[in-house]
């Protein structure tokens, strides 16, 4: 199909609406000639209102036109898929509203109603003469999940166009002043997985939109609802935006009869009116078009008025040409502006992604495939020095690797992400590439890149790249680099070879499914307390238990070595230790018994996590009974701060507990520094479960509890799972007992257990 010359469209465009507007303007001549109106024929009006109508349906179709456009952008798919391209999905928002001169607001809304990007244009100067567009904030968007248009517009088919209601510009529950009507076409957009995931809306100023269908001189241009309410009326004194909107009706202007066989009917003709049912808004309000006559005489236009007309129509068209001329050179200008944009990186001037994706979009090429270099230490440097000096490392890592294309079997060179770099390869063999591959990486990391003041910086890298089975689709081929490169940062390989027997891409699903459960259940509030008894081996009776906590999506009971890893991902990792506290809390106000919370190295360096547990502890009074259990000992850095902790928990009554002393690599000097301070010191599970039978732990635990009863620490057995742990423990004096042969965590506590 051979592509639109917008130029020549434009002035051909152009030269027809003067020589239509000439044409128009003899015709009104000739018309305003006649002093009596009735003589025109019903004929004539039907002739005008079909006019009318076809320009207000093409129009419509403009905007119809350009929502399709936009709902099948890259831009919008990356955004709404994977919450990227925002920044040029926005800019292209505004470039597109300033080309269609009615769209007040460009929005997309997620499926739950609320705006995620809204460009709105706003009038300046004294006669509101100038236009301007510009992005929301992010805390000026607004929740629309209440408003009818969205109520109908969630409900559409996938790139299905539904329209709203012509109703008042409404704008944080008010009517916006000076009043404007608007009207909403809305559609429905998937993303890359086919599942509805935003809504596209352009609204519409009524009043601008309808300005050039009112100007007529034979007729009154009408719009009306199913109700014969005048929505927009070429005479400023009736319609929505006047004071006489619901008391001056269509049954008011002419005759009850035909305008009640008019309102049902989707075509009728009277000796007054004309009105045709406008089909193509599929609204609530049944809208029509209508045309009346004006009952008043026109006055005959002078021979020199008419002459005056057509000199200054003719001086305004020498005049507006050469300013069509260079607007009409806009579009292509704009169009290849935008290309350029979309493939090229504006930092190094390579192409990017979608470059290489679209140059090599219908190349079939069997021995090529994709070699991805990802500058490690990118963000450090970024951190350290700044962005600009690491976008001027960037530059200059972009004029080594440019050194690479075309020799040996490296062609192409692009830039991918933030950080990352591609190049196109031609593959002989798998040795070579290996041989490749490394000196790729060894000359990348030993290549000192100078930036300003001749500073000079070395980078660490990691090299990966597709498989390489025969493939023409290099889109493909692209992913399966990626996948390479993160399963290399996972193996900490700075070289890796995409291997489809790696589960890299199954192990992500399955994290991507179980983060969505996690987030939910604690969204939901979904955060379950259990209580686990810890039993006293000289008094024979349960004296305290321990928090744990689960997580429930539906009927399914999640475990926290599942979901306190992603919860850090995720970020609400806060709202877990905090649900923890307040439950545990509540539950335990006006019990007697010990209890016992988990906090880790990442709670006690939160100012927030340790301001809300004082705060908890002082509102439901349960310092004098409370255990804080301090996980992962090891990980804490700021032993001051640590200390200082321990000591203001202590000060409101609370006990001290290094929980899993003997896993990964518990740290003794923390046991004899912070002596005065610790109650209980429980011994992990992986030094009890086989201490009946192995010598070795047994002299280990030995030693602990020596160290323990002579530093007035008491001790804690975990993981007691039968009743030969118990005995052996029992045995060696350790003074509490822990596990299932106890007692399994529950949502209750259970004084009833019996242990033999």
């Amino acid at each position: 199909m051979e592509k639109i010359n917008y130029k020549y469209t434009f002035l051909t465009l152009f030269f027809l609406m003067v020589f239509a507007l000439l044409a128009l303007l003899i015709f009104s001549f000739k018309i305003s000639n006649k002093n009596d109106i009735n003589t025109l024929s019903s004929d004539r009006i039907k002739e005008k209102i079909l006019i009318k109508e076809k320009g207000f349906s093409s129009k419509i179709d403009s905007y119809i036109s350009t929502l399709e456009a936009i709902s099948h952008n890259s831009f919008f798919k990356e955004y709404i898929s994977n919450n990227e391209k925002k920044e040029d999905l926005e800019q292209l928002l505004v470039t597109i509203q300033r080309t269609l001169p009615e769209a007040i607001q460009i929005r997309i809304l997620d499926m739950q109603g609320m705006e995620k990007i809204r460009v709105n244009r706003v009038s300046l100067g004294r006669l509101n003469e100038k236009k301007f567009s510009y992005i929301v904030p992010a805390n000026e968007l607004q929740d629309k999940s209440n408003r009818d248009y969205f109520q109908k517009f969630k409900e559409l088919e996938a790139y299905e166009v539904g329209f709203s209601k012509i109703d008042l510009e409404i704008e944080q529950k008010k009517v916006v002043t000076p009043k404007q009507t608007s009207l909403r076409l809305g559609t429905v957009v998937n993303d890359n997985q086919g599942k509805k995931s935003a809504i596209l809306i352009i609204n519409i100023n009524m009043t601008e939109f309808f300005e050039e269908f009112k100007k007529n001189v034979l007729y009154d241009v009408m719009l009306i609802d199913k109700d014969g309410k005048f929505i927009l009326h070429s005479n400023k004194n009736h319609g929505i935006l006047s004071n006489t909107f619901d008391t001056f009706l269509f049954k008011d202007a002419f005759d009850k009869e035909n305008t009640s066989l008019a309102l049902k009917s989707d075509e009728y003709s009277s000796n007054t009116f004309y009105s045709k049912r406008l089909k193509q808004l599929k609204n609530s309000q049944n809208l029509r078009l209508v045309l009346g006559l004006k009952y008043h005489e026109l006055a005959s236009s002078k021979e020199k008025d008419r002459d005056l007309t057509y000199l200054i129509f003719i001086l305004l068209v020498l005049l507006l040409l050469p300013l069509i001329i260079y607007f009409s050179k806009a579009p292509d200008n704009l169009k290849n502006k935008l290309k350029t944009q979309m493939i090229t990186d504006n930092l190094t001037n390579l192409s990017n992604k979608e470059g290489l994706l679209y140059e090599y979009k219908n190349n079939k090429s069997l021995d090529k495939i994709v070699v991805v270099v990802q500058i490690d230490n990118f963000l450090k440097v970024a951190n350290a020095y700044g962005y600009k000096v690491a976008n001027q490392l960037l530059k200059s890592i972009t004029r080594f690797l440019e050194e690479y294309q075309y020799r040996n079997r490296f062609l192409e060179l692009y830039k991918l992400d933030r950080d990352s770099f591609a190049f196109i390869y031609s593959f002989e063999n798998r040795n070579i590439l290996k041989k490749d591959l490394e000196r790729l990486y060894k000359d990348v990391e030993n290549e000192e890149y100078v930036i300003r003041n001749n500073f000079k910086i070395l980078v660490e890298c990691t090299v990966s790249s597709s498989s390489i089975e025969p493939s023409t689709n290099i889109s493909r081929k692209l992913e399966e680099a990626e996948v390479a490169l993160e399963t290399a940062h996972h193996k900490k390989n700075d070289i890796y070879i995409y291997n489809k027997n790696d589960r890299r891409v199954e192990l992500n699903k399955d994290n991507i499914r179980l983060a969505t459960k996690v987030k939910k259940a604690i969204e939901n509030d979904d955060v379950l307390v259990y209580f686990q008894p810890i039993y006293n081996n000289k008094t024979k009776v349960i004296e305290k238990y321990e928090t744990l906590v689960r997580l429930k999506y539906e009927d399914e009971i999640i475990y926290p070595n599942s979901f306190l890893s992603i919860s850090k991902d995720i970020k609400k990792y806060k709202k877990v230790t905090k649900a923890i506290v307040k439950k545990s809390f509540e539950y335990f106000q006006y019990l007697d018994s010990e209890f016992s919370i988990n906090l880790s190295a990442e709670d006690i360096s939160s100012k927030e996590m340790i301001n809300y547990i004082y705060k908890m502890i002082t509102e439901y009074k349960v310092g004098d009974r409370l255990v804080i259990e301090i996980v992962e000992s090891e990980a804490i850095e700021n032993y001051d701060e640590f200390l200082k902790f321990i000591k203001d928990v202590k000060f409101l009554g609370c006990k001290i507990a290094i929980d899993d002393f003997g896993s990964g690599y518990s740290n003794y000097q923390y046991i004899i520094n912070l002596n005065e301070y610790i109650d209980y010191l429980k011994i992990d599970g992986t030094l009890i479960r086989d201490i009946h039978t192995n010598r070795k732990t047994q002299l280990l635990v030995g030693t602990l509890k020596f160290l323990c009863d002579n530093l007035g620490i008491k001790t804690i057995a975990e993981y007691i799972e039968n009743e030969e742990i118990f005995e052996y423990v029992k045995s060696m004096g350790i003074n509490y007992s822990q596990g299932y042969y106890i007692g399994k965590p529950h949502e209750e506590i259970i004084d009833n257990i019996e242990v033999s």
